[in-house]
């Protein structure tokens, strides 16, 4: 390795090094004020960096929550995987109750889930690649993880398993949706109970086949 390349590995160390610290700062600042104290300044300033600093490292407050996001992913995923072999009862749901208590306990993080995902779209230009690649695998390995739990513990084929997990995955967001707006309540529904009866009829769906 020449000089030229020495150089050039020193600098993405200490710039994936930076990116990493101000990441840790957005997150400590998400896990005590929750997504309305994110922005750039007070990030910049929990990171000890100037603001121009922290633009040099994230072109937008929205690539930080996605890569915050993708983190929280990664966490959720390893949360299943520890929870599933103390969970009783229905073992071809439990996978999915706890992914769903996760975010029902958790309304900030919710919140940045819907935020950033609905943003992908809208601020496409401002998301790059490889931030979006990361998001995607974190997001693919979870949904693999429940869609790999039922197709282990019931009659439900790999493929079979794989649409049940993205219907399920689909319907979860639409009752995060109603919920942070309140919405449940008025058609007095209660999320948990929702989640219990899609998981019955899946689990029949899949039983049946």
């Amino acid at each position: 390795m020449n000089d030229v390349q020495k150089k050039r590995r020193r600098a993405e160390s200490l710039a994936k090094f930076k990116r990493q610290h101000i990441l840790a700062a957005a997150r400590r600042i998400f896990d005590a004020e929750g997504t309305s104290g994110l922005n750039m300044r007070a990030i910049a300033k929990e990171a000890g960096y100037s603001l121009g600093a922290a633009y040099s490292y994230f072109r937008t407050k929205e690539e930080i929550e996605v890569e915050l996001l993708a983190v929280i992913l990664g966490e959720v995923t390893r949360h299943i995987k520890a929870t599933l072999p103390h969970q009783s009862g229905n073992r071809g749901t439990q996978a999915f109750s706890i992914f769903s208590t996760y975010f029902r306990e958790r309304p900030e993080t919710r919140r940045l889930f819907l935020v950033s995902i609905a943003g992908l779209g809208e601020k496409s230009d401002d998301i790059p690649a490889s931030t979006r690649k990361e998001l995607n695998s974190r997001l693919l390995s979870l949904m693999g993880l429940l869609a790999n739990d039922l197709h282990q513990r019931t009659p439900a084929s790999a493929a079979h398993a794989q649409e049940e997990t993205t219907d399920f995955v689909t319907y979860l967001l639409g009752l995060m949706i109603l919920e942070s707006g309140n919405c449940l309540k008025l058609l007095n529904q209660n999320s948990q109970e929702m989640v219990d009866r899609h998981g019955k009829r899946m689990l029949l769906r899949v039983t049946q086949q």
